[in-house]
């Protein structure tokens, strides 16, 4: 399954749609209403979550057929995820939970916000 994940922190309220905002991010633009968020740690999170993979440039996973790519800012991270199974992508999902970013899935432009 291949997919895109994306994550941000909103900081205030906006009146921007999840869609236009993930678009910002993505071509590396800095919001004023989305927090900054520890890429280091992430990084890290990412590395010690995927060991096992082969790992290039923390920025490269890849383990048999499967692969994902970061792609990050101090406001964002998405990760384009290639044949991934269900269970890795939900551990990329854990990771962002872990610093309050919720997942925001492009292909059905969804943010999965807590209610």
């Amino acid at each position: 399954m291949s997919r895109d994940l994306s994550f941000w922190k909103i900081k205030e309220k906006s009146e921007a749609e999840n869609k236009d905002i993930y678009k910002s991010l993505s071509e590396g633009k800095f919001l004023t209403y989305v927090n900054e968020i520890p890429v280091s740690q992430i990084i890290d999170d990412f590395h010690k979550a995927f060991i096992k993979w082969i790992n290039h440039d923390n920025r490269y996973y890849e383990k048999d057929n499967e692969a994902f790519e970061l792609m990050t800012t101090y406001q964002f991270v998405r990760v384009d995820c290639y044949e991934m199974t269900v269970d890795n992508m939900n551990k990329v999902i854990d990771i962002m939970i872990k610093y309050d970013c919720p997942l925001y899935d492009a292909a059905i432009d969804v943010r999965f916000d807590r209610a």
